[in-house]
């Protein structure tokens, strides 16, 4: 960690205050701490050497991480980045995580998922008449479907339609008996040496059973495998896709047959699917796909790269559920149809959490289950 440059960075900053007009947890607090603006003020204190208040503290990690003030920032400032490295700071200082993500890592270790899941439950979303027949890591493929803990445990059909759906295309794959986390929940907390940890020990696992190909499903996987471990492991050279990316190329290899379903939805593109994994590779992809479902989507905002976080990122739900309950009852208030969909598990979960907390009868789904119920039809 460069602490001039990033010192050097933050004071770059002209206090133009653009970012704060586009802050999710700004927007629903009013707090200036809880602002892009503000949380670089904490980090410029944590970075030289000055004490942060408890409340200072907590406004760090009330940050999705969503990157939106990356793209307003007239100087260009990696808002988002900076913050992620004050808390990584704090961490090496022993002055933080906050006991929440303490707690949860620990389940991580303990357990193998972020979620506090049981380890033996983490394949019940797989039927009996599948699981029978499946001969997981030992199967003869190099690719590997990797469902990651929010659709293993909590948004199960986001792990069960793409496994359909890669069976009905006939592709070669196989899937883990027993999955570990991506470790992305460690490493937005700030706990990089837990985190690397986590991240050798799958990247040996992978060498292991032959993985040459990853295929995943939810947006922290997707970021995690694809940007972070290539941070820190040079030598990890798997080739990492998301489920739509995959099922884009299968329908236009005519391997699945889409019909249209005829319902109108609002597509909503996750932060780590879109503008923190790799400008505009899979924002044309699932709105093509669900084109071809012939679902008639609108949008959440013109430019896609713009589109809103669900509230629920970088572990904010843990620390005050309030603030993501409220960005996303704001994004609900923006669509006028009743189903949402989403392409990250953890989206459809907070959508649901939000929905359930302000009963506002909108439906969430992981876009695979349109795209499976289309194949049938």
């Amino acid at each position: 960690m460069d602490v001039n440059k990033l010192l050097t960075e933050i004071n770059s900053c002209i206090d133009c205050k653009d970012c704060m007009e586009i802050c999710d947890t700004y927007m629903v607090t009013n707090d200036e701490l809880k602002s892009p603006n503000g949380r670089l003020k904490i980090a410029e204190k944590v970075f030289s050497n000055n004490q942060i208040s408890e409340e200072e503290r907590i406004s760090l990690y009330t940050c999705t991480l969503c990157a939106l003030c990356d793209l307003t920032c007239q100087q260009e400032i990696q808002i988002s980045e900076i913050i992620h490295s004050s808390k990584v700071r704090l961490v090496e200082e022993n002055k933080a995580p906050l006991e929440i993500h303490n707690k949860i890592i620990r389940g991580i270790i303990e357990k193998d998922n972020s979620v506090g899941g049981n380890p033996e439950e983490r394949l019940n979303w797989l039927p009996e008449s599948y699981k029978t027949k499946e001969l997981f890591e030992k199967k003869d493929s190099d690719t590997l479907l990797f469902l990651g803990c929010m659709s293993s445990f909590r948004v199960k059909e986001s792990a069960l339609t793409p496994y359909k759906i890669l069976i009905l295309a006939g592709y070669n794959f196989k899937i883990l008996e027993k999955e570990p986390c991506c470790g992305e929940y460690v490493y937005s907390a700030g706990n990089l040496d837990v985190a690397k940890k986590i991240f050798q020990e799958n990247i040996e696992l992978f060498k292991k059973i032959g993985v040459k190909n990853l295929i995943v499903t939810c947006g922290g996987c997707l970021y995690a495998f694809y940007k972070v471990y290539r941070k820190y492991f040079k030598d990890f050279e798997v080739n990492v896709r998301h489920i739509i990316d995959v099922i884009y190329d299968l329908e236009k290899e005519g391997k699945i047959t889409l019909k249209p379903l005829n319902k109108p939805i609002t597509y909503h593109d996750p932060c780590r699917v879109g503008r923190k994994y790799k400008s505009g590779l899979l924002y044309s992809e699932p709105r093509e796909l669900l084109k071809k479902c012939g679902l008639e989507f609108k949008e959440l905002t013109t430019n896609p790269e713009e589109s809103p976080c669900c509230g629920s990122g970088s572990g904010i739900r843990g620390v005050d559920s309030s603030i993501c309950i409220k960005i996303g009852k704001e994004l609900f208030n923006n669509i006028d149809t009743k189903e949402i969909v989403s392409s990250c598990p953890l989206c459809v979960f907070n959508f649901r959490y939000v929905n359930y907390k302000n009963q506002m009868d909108k439906e969430s789904k992981y876009i695979t289950d349109y795209i499976l119920e289309s194949i049938r039809k």
